[in-house]
C-alpha cells in the first residue's frame, strides 16, 4: 500500500515537472528573445528615458527617475510583495504556543584540578562563541547604520535607495541578535509589531502617491505635493521631497520584513549542541 502511494506521488511530481516545462517553453515562445535588438527597450524606450527623464521628472539621477517616476507603480507593488512575504512567513512559521529561545549566553562553571585547586572558567553552550567577533559586531553595527542612512538619503541623487538602506539596517539588527555573549542592545522585538511597522512603510509609499491627487495632480506626481513652503528649489525640490518620502517607506518596509523573518526563524531554531 505504501509503495503504491509512493509511486503515485512520484508520478504526480514527474507530471507536474513535465507540465511546468512544457508550459514554460510555450509561454517563452511568445516572449521576445533576451537581449534582442528589436525589443521595445532597445528600439526606443531606453533612448526616450535618457533624452527626457530629467525634463519630465526633474530627477538628478536617471535611475531614480525610472524607478520612482516611470515605474512608480511597479516599485510600489514590489514593496507590497515584500510586505506580503513577511505576512506569509509569519503565518507559516509562527506558533501561538511557541517557547522563546534566547541565544546562548556565557555561563560560569567551576571544576577542581587533581591538586584540589579551584579552576574557574567561562564556557558557552553551543559552538558559536568568539569574544573578538562579538566586540567587532559592536564596532561595525553603528557604522552599518550610519551608512544605511547615507544610502537612504543618497537614493534621489545617485546610487542607493530604500531597498539597500532597509537591508543594511536589518543587517545591523541581525548582528545585534546573533551576538551571543552580550545582552541585546536593541532588544527583542515582537514579530507582530514588526509587521505593523512594515505595513506603515508600505502605507507611507502609497500615501505619498495618493496625496497629490487631492491637489489636482496624478498618482505620484510629486510636483503637486503641498510642501511648497517647506522645500526649496520649486518643482525639483518637491520631487526630491517626494522621492525621500517613498524611499523612507521602502526602507521601513524592507527592514521590518527582514527582521520579522529573522525573529521567526530564530524562535524555531535550537542553538543548543548538547
Amino acid at each position: 500500500m505504501m509503495d503504491r502511494k509512493a509511486k503515485m506521488k512520484t508520478a504526480g511530481l514527474v507530471l507536474v515537472i513535465l507540465l511546468t516545462i512544457a508550459g514554460g517553453l510555450k509561454v517563452g515562445s511568445f516572449l521576445p528573445v533576451i537581449g534582442a535588438h528589436e525589443t521595445p527597450a532597445n528600439i526606443y524606450l531606453s533612448n526616450y528615458y535618457i533624452e527626457n527623464a530629467i525634463q519630465h521628472t526633474h530627477a538628478a539621477n536617471i535611475v531614480t527617475a525610472v524607478l520612482a517616476d516611470y515605474r512608480g507603480f511597479d516599485t510600489l507593488f514590489e514593496t507590497c510583495v515584500l510586505f506580503l512575504s513577511g505576512v506569509g512567513t509569519l503565518m507559516v512559521l509562527f506558533s501561538k504556543a511557541k517557547v522563546k529561545r534566547r541565544l546562548p549566553k556565557f555561563r560560569k562553571t567551576e571544576s577542581h584540578s587533581e591538586t584540589g585547586e579551584m579552576i574557574s572558567e567561562f564556557t558557552q553552550r553551543g559552538s558559536y562563541s568568539s569574544g573578538i567577533l562579538d566586540a567587532s559586531f559592536r564596532i561595525i553595527m553603528p557604522i552599518v547604520m550610519i551608512y544605511a542612512i547615507y544610502v537612504l538619503f543618497h537614493g534621489e541623487l545617485s546610487l542607493g535607495g530604500g531597498f539597500q538602506a532597509g537591508a543594511l539596517l536589518a543587517c545591523a539588527y541581525l548582528m545585534d541578535r546573533i551576538s551571543p555573549s552580550f545582552e541585546s542592545r536593541m532588544g527583542e522585538i515582537k514579530e507582530e509589531n514588526m509587521l505593523i511597522v512594515a505595513g506603515l512603510g508600505t502605507f507611507l509609499y502609497a500615501f505619498t502617491g495618493i496625496l497629490p491627487m487631492f491637489f489636482g495632480g496624478n498618482f505620484l506626481e510629486y510636483a503637486k505635493l503641498p510642501f511648497c513652503a517647506l522645500v526649496h528649489g520649486g518643482v525639483a525640490g518637491l520631487h526630491a521631497a517626494g522621492i525621500l518620502m517613498i524611499e523612507i517607506g521602502v526602507t521601513v518596509c524592507v527592514m521590518a520584513v527582514i527582521m520579522t523573518i529573522l525573529e521567526v526563524v530564530l524562535e524555531r531554531t535550537d542553538f543548543d549542541d548538547d
